[in-house]
């Protein structure tokens, strides 16, 4: 495969991304009114959707850029690499199976034990991790994610029918 073919196959997700996010940037005018407010707040509704898009277009510009610069070490370093193993399409498909699943079980549930089976389960189905390491990331990411969105931020979470 010729080196420009290589950079363009490397690259496609992040000028997709950044193609992304150069339409939102764009058509944030069009779909967010702003209400007037006599020009007292500088930060609007369309403030942090600016913010995201322009992350977005920074960051995928940031990776095509990486990765044309460092395209001649890669090729020069390419008798060292070690094999990379393949992707196991099974897997993932298992994972995207499994959000499925608690898309369905969470009203049913609750946010709490639905989320930490999911991370449990996606957590097996990836592999190559202790039972204590399931244990606790499980309990980490959602019990703090329980509390950020429903205490800090005052989104309803489902807290699950049969436990009512």
């Amino acid at each position: 495969m010729s080196g420009s073919a290589n950079l363009l196959r490397r690259n496609i997700s992040s000028i997709f991304t950044l193609l992304v996010g150069l339409f939102v940037f764009v058509s944030i005018p069009s779909q967010i009114e702003i209400f007037d407010d006599g020009g007292m707040n500088p930060v609007t509704a369309r403030t942090l959707p600016y913010l995201i898009s322009s992350g977005i277009i920074l960051l995928s510009l940031f990776i095509i850029l990486s990765n044309i610069f460092g395209a001649s070490d890669e090729e020069e370093n390419a008798s060292e690499a070690l094999p990379q193993e393949k992707t196991s399409y099974l897997r993932v498909f298992y994972a995207f199976a499994a959000i499925a699943l608690w898309i369905v079980v969470l009203p049913y549930l609750g946010y709490i034990v639905s989320t930490i089976l999911l991370v449990s389960t996606v957590m097996l189905i990836i592999g190559n991790c202790r039972w204590w390491q399931i244990a606790i990331l499980s309990f980490v990411l959602s019990v703090p994610m329980n509390y950020l969105l429903a205490i800090a931020l005052r989104v309803y979470l489902p807290s699950g029918s049969l436990f009512n």
